[in-house]
């Protein structure tokens, strides 16, 4: 005959120790209730989850680096390392550090190719339109033609905004929007563009070199551009560029705004919030800010 009475005071879970053993001269106190299985599960899926992140963001790192960065015992970050070496989403560095594997670099670069531009800079489009009421664009490059295009735009409620035509291809020598992307592409890719001789959109002028490579020069030590009546007259075309996770530079956010009201305009503000959505682009692409994109294509990386 079973004690049941017995029985359950051997199953009840004792203060004072994990796994529910009495400890000496300790009070039971009331029972510890284990946690359910679905939040040990949701737990360990966080910690791995948090620890991908530090391996993107940290290649190299020790594992005592990774295990301060996620705020885990390091026991318990080793335990989770060789989980994911063994399924290829981390590995050892040369330095004996950590980093990505192989499988975290295939997937990343799947989703990475099917990156959403549109869809992630919507919310900034959107915003910058609100707040200063004037027409806000996203440019992406087109790097293998060497040129740029419009697939996006904000548009204010003023009844006087420009019609973009989206999805067309520009040349990269003319225009903000187009300039700050030209500005972090590589020497020879620039002097590419330079041969075309392509005419300025707006006037027809002819490209001038020398201003074109101070105008880059500029842009990559402000970390934006502006630029008047090139691809429409009587416009002054504003932008700052954003970069993928690689620190390629991918596309930018501008503004087309009206000499007349640009004269009249908050420009410090305007440059602050163009600047600012592009920077929140890039970290959200993984990609990093124009001085570390300055640093990788001038050496030649």
């Amino acid at each position: 005959m079973v004690d049941f009475d017995s029985a359950r005071k051997l199953s009840t879970p004792l203060r004072g120790s994990e796994d529910g053993v009495r400890e000496k001269g300790k009070s039971t106190g009331k029972p510890k209730t284990a946690r359910p299985l679905q939040e040990r599960e949701t737990g360990t899926v966080r910690r791995v989850l948090m620890l991908l992140s530090s391996l993107a963001d940290h290649p190299g790192a020790s594992a005592q680096n990774l295990a301060a960065r996620v705020n885990l015992p390091r026991s318990s970050v080793h335990r989770l390392l060789t989980m994911l070496r063994a399924s290829g989403f981390a590995d050892v560095e040369p330095d004996s550090g950590f980093g990505p594997g192989s499988e975290l670099f295939r997937i990343a670069g799947r989703i990475g190719a099917r990156m959403p531009y549109r869809k992630l800079a919507e919310p900034y489009l959107q915003a910058l339109s609100a707040r200063f009421n004037e027409t806000s664009i996203l440019a992406l490059l087109a790097r293998a033609q060497l040129k740029m295009f419009y697939a996006a735009k904000g548009s204010p409620s003023d009844p006087m905004r420009y019609n973009i035509e989206l999805g067309a291809l520009e040349p990269l020598v003319w225009g903000a929007t187009a300039r700050v992307l030209l500005a972090y592409l590589r020497e020879p890719e620039v002097a590419a563009a330079i041969k075309r001789r392509e005419l300025s959109p707006a006037r027809q002028f002819e490209l001038s070199k020398t201003e074109l490579l101070q105008s880059l020069a500029r842009i990559r030590c402000d970390g934006y551009g502006i630029t008047h009546g090139h691809r429409t007259l009587n416009t002054v075309g504003i932008a700052a560029p954003f970069f993928d996770g690689e620190g390629e530079v991918v596309g930018s956010f501008g503004f087309l705004i009206p000499e007349f009201r640009w004269a009249a305009s908050p420009q410090d503000a305007v440059i602050r919030a163009l600047v600012g959505a592009a920077a929140g682009m890039s970290r959200q692409l993984g990609g990093p800010m124009p001085d570390a994109a300055i640093n990788k294509n001038a050496t030649g990386q």
